[in-house]
């Protein structure tokens, strides 16, 4: 069972824009991953309002350009200033460029947005598990990469996009895919199974690195809900999925409120590393507080990336 051990006076049908609770992001510097699409679009359109300057990051520049021009459209005077650049999740080498050409001033805020769920099974660029290697090897070496970034701005937030089915991932399976078995040759694969150890995955990673930060900046990963985006594209009868789910999920504006809420609610201040979901501190599954899995998977991590830390 789950425990609410924080409360905000916001909640599960909130819209991004009132989990901003009127703040001003006027002068901040934003990266969205996956902002082409579905939350990711909403997210950015949202911190672009209140006055931050976001980059798209997105593997299709072509469609990342046309939400851009669309946004641009629609926003009011005075709204931050939108750029978009390539990064392509599941390969490192991408990742490791778009760093490079993302800038070398503060950045205040890293939405690790993108993802992908429950694909057939396919692998990476590097040969890890599409999921994993997308969902969290990606967001992992694009953290770290741009940590000297985050430093440097006076308050920093990291917002990882997780999954409350995080709960039906196994820390063991992670451990396996990082360490013995990352292209999924030894195992049976399931698609969902597989989802939830990456999502799990982007927890231990959120524990990990609020331990390694300076107190100038703040981690949190987050559950958006249960949203009828392309993000189902790849299950069996998703487009019946998305058509019901309208009756009774959230909208993508309610999904994007949560990320928005972790990247901006003063309140959670004092809470670095923490799982929220509907706009609340929540506890993750008792595996994510593991302290002895966390710190193994973030060592399994940096091997696994340490080639494209390297100068």
């Amino acid at each position: 069972m789950r425990t609410l051990i924080f409360m905000s006076k916001l909640g599960k049908r909130s819209t991004a824009e009132e989990a901003l609770q009127g703040q001003s992001l006027k002068g901040k510097t934003a990266i969205v991953t996956g902002a082409s699409s579905g939350l990711g679009i909403e997210t950015t359109r949202v911190l672009a309002l209140a006055g931050a300057n976001v980059t798209l990051a997105v593997r299709n520049v072509e469609a990342g350009e046309k939400v851009k021009a669309q946004l641009a459209a629609a926003l009011p005077a005075g709204s931050g200033q939108l750029d978009v650049k390539a990064l392509d999740l599941s390969d490192l080498s991408s990742v490791r460029t778009f760093a490079a050409a993302s800038g070398d001033g503060p950045l205040d805020l890293l939405i690790n947005n993108a993802g992908i769920m429950a694909p057939p099974l396919g692998v990476t660029a590097q040969g890890w598990e599409s999921q994993l290697g997308t969902n969290h090897l990606g967001h992992f070496l694009l953290t770290l990469l741009l940590e000297k970034r985050l430093k440097q701005s006076p308050a920093a937030r990291v917002v990882t996009l997780s999954s409350d089915l995080h709960r039906r991932g196994k820390g063991a399976s992670v451990l396996t895919t990082l360490e013995t078995d990352r292209g999924f040759t030894q195992r049976k694969y399931a698609g969902f199974a597989q989802y939830g150890d990456s999502k799990l995955a982007n927890v231990l990673f959120v524990k990990g690195l609020a331990k390694r930060l300076p107190a100038n900046v703040k981690a949190f990963s987050v559950h958006p809900g249960v949203i009828p985006t392309n993000l189902s594209r790849s299950m069996f009868g998703a487009a019946v999925f998305r058509a019901v789910g309208r009756l009774f999920m959230k909208s993508v504006e309610q999904g994007a409120a949560t990320t928005v809420y972790a990247a901006s609610a003063p309140e959670l201040e004092g809470q670095s590393g923490a799982y929220l979901s509907d706009c609340h501190v929540e506890t993750p599954l008792h595996e994510a507080l593991d302290e002895t899995l966390v710190e193994r998977a973030w060592a399994l991590s940096q091997k696994a990336v340490e080639p494209y830390l390297r100068s």
